[in-house]
Formats: structure tokens, sequence, C-alpha cells
């Protein structure tokens, strides 16, 4: 954004002038059509964001959003909806048209920087709700301190800053359907891939994602003592297990990604693990909502109670997601 303000426009800024070739030329000179693969990712896209409205409307609930865990939940999952967009629905088209940033630049540098701040602001938003479970098991008195009321919403301005960073400050990263995924080098300049270098994205990757991990194996292991505390030795091991896996997938689908992205962007590697990198991050932002229903039992009977369908009324445990 830093550079569509200092040059005046998109086709302004030097690296990402596309001049040299008509749209359409770019599109057949880097692209590859691939129109099996775009119809299958919009409508992953758009399947997930349709069956987040219903978890969401959950969430809103009164005796649910007054809970400080649920408003980051809300937050988490808008962001979600909003990066389905970037990687699976806009991701679907461009690679259905066979396009390059120079097919389409003004539509790819925006959603660039959209996609890259909404990855960065989902890792601070999931480790702020990973640390209020926390100090919800361990520091009743802390987490009342830091999330009780108004102050839950003061601590989401720190993943929108975090994210805002991002997006104005540093390199966006660019749609290429010859790897069906997105590349800090937009591939307009050959020789020129170092000059698009994000190293803050590379530290949020692997610094912030790492400790987002470390915070949830921490959550496992206290949760399985507050659960031992309470229901004795013989009857927490599914719970516990139960939590165990639901942290664990998280987390292995998000360092995965993040490490696979990271390491593409500097050294060539095969298609299949650069695909592969792109699918998990679109089910980082895409497997909450069966985690949700899978492993949530508020959640899953607030969307079934809304269907129609007949729940029991037990209370579930506090939502860990």
């Amino acid at each position: 954004m830093n550079n569509i303000i200092k040059y005046g426009s998109i086709a302004e800024i030097p690296l990402y002038n596309c001049s040299g070739r008509t749209p359409e030329e770019w599109s057949a000179f880097l692209g590859v059509r691939r129109p099996i693969a775009g119809v299958i990712d919009m409508t992953y896209g758009i399947s997930m964001n349709i069956m987040y409205l219903p978890i969401l409307a959950v969430m809103f609930e009164h005796e649910n959003f007054k809970m400080s865990c649920f408003k980051i939940m809300i937050f988490l999952g808008i962001v979600d909806m909003l990066a389905l967009w970037v990687n699976s629905i806009i991701t679907g088209f461009l690679a259905y048209k066979g396009a390059v940033y120079c097919t389409y630049p003004y539509l790819i540098y925006i959603t660039g920087m959209a996609g890259l701040g909404l990855w960065c602001c989902s890792c601070i938003i999931a480790m702020s709700l990973v640390i209020n479970r926390l100090l919800d098991l361990t520091k009743e008195a802390w987490c009342k301190y830091l999330f009780d009321g108004w102050r839950t919403y003061a601590i989401l301005t720190l993943p929108i800053i975090y994210g805002s960073y991002f997006v104005f400050f540093t390199t966006p990263i660019a749609f290429s359907s010859h790897h069906l995924t997105w590349f800090f080098d937009p591939l307009i300049f050959p020789n020129k891939s170092k000059e698009y270098t994000n190293i803050p994205h590379g530290f949020n990757n692997l610094l912030v994602v790492a400790v987002t991990c470390l915070l949830y194996a921490s959550f496992c292991c206290v949760l399985g003592e507050k659960v031992r505390e309470i229901e004795g030795p013989t009857k927490n091991s599914s719970l516990s297990t139960q939590i165990f896996f639901q942290s664990a997938l998280i987390c292995a689908v998000n360092q995965i990604a993040s490490i696979i992205y990271v390491i593409m962007n500097f050294i060539e590697v095969p298609l299949w693990l650069v695909m592969l990198g792109h699918m998990l991050w679109q089910t980082g932002h895409g497997a909450p909502v069966f985690i949700y229903l899978g492993l949530n039992k508020t959640i899953r009977n607030g969307v079934l109670k809304r269907l129609g369908v007949k729940v029991e009324t037990e209370s579930s445990v506090a939502p860990v997601n």
C-alpha cells in the first residue's frame, strides 16, 4: 500500500510494471488454464463461507457472546471467511482463467495485500485465543483483568494493527496459475526475485506460528490436569485425547503451510509441494468449520437447533479452538 501512495498507482510501481506485454500475452507466456482446479477452489471457498454463517450466528447468541472466548472466535471466523475469498474463491477464478499477475494486476495486487494481512492477523488472533483459554484455566483473575468486557475488544486491536502492518508496509503476494498458488515474486522480471523478499512474513511464519503451537501444547497439558482434578484419572482420557488432536491438527496444518511458503519463496520446489502448501493455507481457514461442528458441543447443538433438530440440553465444555 505504501508503494501505491508513493508512486500514485499500482501500474506505476517499477517492480510491478506490466507494460512489456498485453494481459493476454502475459497469460499465454506464463499462465496455465486450470478450469477443474478453479471450480474446485471456488466451490470449496463458497461452501466453507456458507457453513460458517450458522456457526457465527450461534456465537453471536447472548449467552455465548458475553464470553470473551466467543468474541475472539467470532473475529477469527470473520477473518477466516475473508481469507477464503482470497485463497479459494478469487484464486479459483484466477486459476480458471489461467491468470498471472499481469493478467489482472489491480485485482491481484489488492487481493495479495489483503490475503497476506488476513493470514498474519489470523495468527495473532489464534494466539490470543489460546492465551485466553490458558489464563481462564490457570489465572482466572488475570483472564478477567485482560479480557473482561471492553478489554477483549482492546486486545483484538492488536491483530488488526499487526495485519495492517503487512498490508501497508510489506511486499504483497501475487498469483501464478502455472504454480496454482501465490508468490511474492510476480514473475515479471527475470532474476529479480530477491527484490520481492518479505522478511517480516518469514518471521511471522516461523516464529509466531511456532509460538502458537507451543501455547496449544501448554493448553493441552493444563486442560488434562484440570480434567484429572475434576473427573479422576479413569474418566479423562477421552476428552484429553480429543482436545489434544484438535489442537495438534490446527498446529500441524498451519505450521506445515507456513514452512512451505517460506521455503518456496527462496528456492525452487516441486509443483506438488507448492500446491500442498496452498491447500494447507486453504485448510487452515476452512478446517475450523469442521472442528467447531465436530468437537464443540455448544456450537454443534446451537447449529442443530437452528436447523430444527432436537438436541440434548446438557452443557458443554468451554470452547477451546
